[in-house]
């Protein structure tokens, strides 16, 4: 298709296609690892530009996907197209909800590919809230890393009935405090002041006030951007800054159609000194 083609060639941002996402959304409002500063084990940056050495300079490129939905076939196809010294970034849903096991698969393929990765929970990989099962397989469930001049945090913020819970608020503003000089770049699972939810009873009022503090936070320290998926689409709804971008599209069915960003794909995030911009791939 005509918008199809025009997302393959595309690179950086597709502000059509996000526009007309939000027109969709208006039309239809009934509708609805690791890092200092936080408990768990030190994370691994081998093959990370920069490692975990402060850099003055940014310049470099990670792959990034989110809702893979447990499809280890598109994440394979994902892996493939790295390139020399890209690092992988899963934005949640990596299962579909059925437990350590399920979660257990997914990391021992992640860990089979040959490239560093990291993963921040989504709502599937924390039924009723419970966070022990993510824990036990992938370690904390919030953290950050230093890549070159970029401070890179990656949050919890999909626990059900609480969004981004207290305990992780509190160790953002300290983390962030820490981060002085370096760009912020920002990865979580459920967009925050999406124009639209795809679940059944939207989002409550405490998991939207707690969002909307962690995307505050992350404003305050000149974050230019937070990288979320939870639904299942493409789109870029805020330029904020902080602009939020929405790449849902590594293997759960899509909750939009193509025209709109529903289809499968992945974004390649390209940092240049101050400047992050994406390239959108999609999954033929």
């Amino acid at each position: 298709m005509k918008t199809r083609a025009g997302l393959a060639k595309g690179r950086r941002h597709l502000r059509a296609t996000a526009a007309l996402f939000v027109g969709v959304c208006l039309m239809a409002a009934s509708l609805f690892p690791v890092s200092c500063g936080r408990s768990g084990p030190e994370p691994s940056v081998d093959g990370i530009p920069g490692g975990s050495e402060a850099s003055p300079e940014n310049r470099y490129s990670f792959l990034l996907c989110g809702d893979p939905h447990g499809r280890t076939d598109l994440l394979a196809r994902i892996v493939r197209q790295a390139r020399e010294g890209e690092f992988l970034v899963v934005l949640g849903d990596l299962s579909t909800g059925k437990g350590v096991e399920e979660l257990r698969g997914v990391k021992d393929f992640l860990d089979a590919c040959g490239i560093p990765y990291h993963v921040v929970p989504g709502d599937n990989d924390m039924p009723r809230g419970d966070r022990s099962a993510y824990r036990e397989v992938f370690g904390s469930d919030y953290y950050s890393l230093d890549v070159q001049g970029s401070h890179l945090v990656f949050l919890n913020n999909a626990v059900q009935g609480t969004g981004c819970p207290p305990e992780v608020l509190s160790w953002l503003r300290d983390d962030l405090g820490g981060a002085e000089g370096r760009l912020v770049i920002a990865f979580a699972h459920v967009p925050p002041g999406a124009p639209v939810d795809i679940g059944d009873s939207g989002f409550l009022e405490e998991e939207t006030a707690s969002n909307r503090e962690m995307r505050d936070l992350l404003a305050a320290a000149g974050a230019p951007v937070i990288y979320c998926g939870h639904i299942h689409a493409y789109m870029v709804y805020s330029y904020g800054p902080p602009r939020v971008v929405v790449s849902g599209g590594a293997g759960a069915r899509p909750h939009l159609s193509e025209e709109s960003g529903g289809f499968h794909h992945f974004l390649r995030v390209f940092v240049e000194g101050d400047e992050v911009t994406e390239e959108v791939i999609p999954l033929q």
